[in-house]
């Protein structure tokens, strides 16, 4: 049985609930980011709900895991960007990636499904605004996503977005 029941679906920038849409703004000004979003290729809204007690009896050393998270991941040209809000409004947060440096893996594909049932995607970058442990940058980010058709287009257009940015950089 799965930990989280997630839900997503397809939305319109313009529709991004307002406190998330102030601070992926304000992410994008602190980093000086620009009008990225104008172009962007596609915007999701997932809800998450917890359902039962995780494999560490709800927290992963002591840290506490709510129980209700909305996540929305918006694909550009060029980047990824990803608000959370975890149960209260006051931790809402963002963070981006450079296409151009990200890598992304189907979380079904990987060992981890194994031990933890679930569906979405890995997305390994380094992050604006965000710094790695133990002096690492780089930093390995899951998107947590529902069985509906939006997320399912949400992966294509996120793996083809990163395709086609790895080949301008590195040339192949």
């Amino acid at each position: 049985m799965r930990e989280w029941n997630r839900t997503t679906k397809k939305m319109q920038l313009e529709s991004v609930p307002q406190e998330m849409r102030s601070t992926i703004d304000e992410h994008l000004y602190s980093f000086n980011l620009g009008p990225i979003l104008d172009d962007y290729l596609i915007c999701i809204v997932t809800e998450s709900e917890k359902r039962k007690k995780g494999l560490f009896g709800g927290g992963v050393f002591g840290a506490k895991i709510p129980k209700h998270v909305v996540q929305v991941s918006i694909v550009t040209p060029t980047w990824l960007v990803i608000c959370a809000q975890a149960e209260k409004e006051d931790s809402t947060s963002a963070l981006s990636v450079p296409l151009k440096d990200a890598l992304a893996e189907n979380y079904q594909d990987t060992p981890d499904n194994d031990i933890i049932q679930d569906s979405g995607v890995y997305v390994t970058g380094i992050y604006t605004g965000r710094v790695g442990m133990h002096g690492n940058q780089r930093i390995k980010y899951f998107i947590g996503l529902g069985e509906e058709p939006a997320a399912s287009e949400f992966k294509d257009i996120l793996f083809q977005s990163i395709q086609r940015n790895r080949k301008t950089r590195y040339g192949a």
